[in-house]
């Protein structure tokens, strides 16, 4: 697989586009240890929005803000913003991270393509329909030969439902086109209003409590990493290298996210476990149309926000 130049320009492409993969393929494990160590989903999703929301306000209110505006933005949120991110949270409590990082994306590329082909017209090739089929193959075998029998499968129900939720959030941004930064501001302020609600309920009590280095952590990773540094750099990458090519770079996302899951969490997938995320993987990458070509790449037809 090559990006088809050396260029200055295309070598710091590559650079943000990797960047911006790895900070969403460590974002599985990092949330994994928070929910599993010593914090709550609840606490999780408070700590990522009270740091995003508050950084990116300023960002919010750029451009047109009607009512209407900030209507898609709160049905943006609902997709992709507070809910997501507590569903997801609940979901590491019960699966492995590297489920989480291969069942996600797996889901949400299997869904937009069969979204795309039925209501925007982006008819699926022979290619893209394999492609899709090796993925809901691999997510049922991930299923079927999870090592944490009932437990897991809850998990992984979690992350194909939160899948689903982000590929929603993708398809209504083909519907809604809007400036990148400014949905990704008003949905972080959003859900900001969202969980500043919820805690006079008492939504993630007890954050004050959290040891001062995991909030530090969670905080730098959750609220300023994943929601803001990785969308600036793929944004930048793909300005760079174009659409294609950086969507190539971000498929790497899943297989960064296993790679991390055993080294750091020592997680170590069954037989059957492992040819679910490999066929994930691979169906990913053919739907994505990566080919290996002496040196050369074939375009990509699909790009998709990285679900985090």
């Amino acid at each position: 697989m090559s990006l088809e130049n050396n260029s200055p320009s295309a070598r710091l492409g590559t650079f943000f586009g990797l960047g911006a993969a790895l900070i969403w393929g460590a974002w599985p494990i990092v949330t994994s240890m928070g929910v599993n160590e010593s914090m709550t989903p609840a606490q999780v999703v408070m700590l990522r929005f009270i740091v995003a929301g508050t950084l990116l306000a300023p960002f919010a209110f750029r451009g047109p803000s009607s009512f209407k505006g900030w209507g898609k933005a709160l049905v943006f949120a609902i997709c992709a913003g507070a809910p997501y991110t507590f569903l997801v949270a609940n979901a590491f409590q019960h699966a492995p991270a590297s489920h989480g990082g291969v069942v996600i994306p797996g889901t949400v590329m299997f869904i937009s393509l069969v979204a795309a082909h039925f209501w925007l017209g982006d008819r699926l090739t022979r290619t893209r329909a394999f492609g899709a089929f090796m993925i809901l193959l691999g997510l049922l075998a991930l299923a079927g030969g999870a090592a944490g029998g009932i437990a897991t499968l809850r998990g992984d129900l979690l992350f194909m439902a939160g899948g689903v939720s982000w590929a929603s959030y993708t398809f209504l941004l083909r519907h809604w086109p809007m400036d990148g930064l400014v949905v990704a501001s008003r949905v972080a302020v959003i859900s900001l209003v969202m969980v500043c609600i919820l805690a006079g309920f008492g939504f993630g009590a007890g954050l004050t409590d959290v040891p001062v280095k995991t909030v530090i952590t969670q905080g730098l990773w959750q609220g300023v990493l994943s929601a803001i540094v990785a969308l600036l750099l793929f944004n930048r990458a793909v300005c760079i290298l174009g659409s294609g090519r950086a969507s190539i770079i971000n498929a790497l996302t899943p297989v960064i996210a296993v790679l991390l899951s055993f080294i750091i969490l020592g997680e170590v997938p069954t037989l059957v476990e492992f040819a679910g995320l490999m066929t994930i993987m691979a169906g990913i990458a053919v739907a994505l149309g990566i080919r290996i070509k002496r040196g050369r790449k074939i375009k990509t037809p699909v790009r998709l926000p990285e679900p985090s």
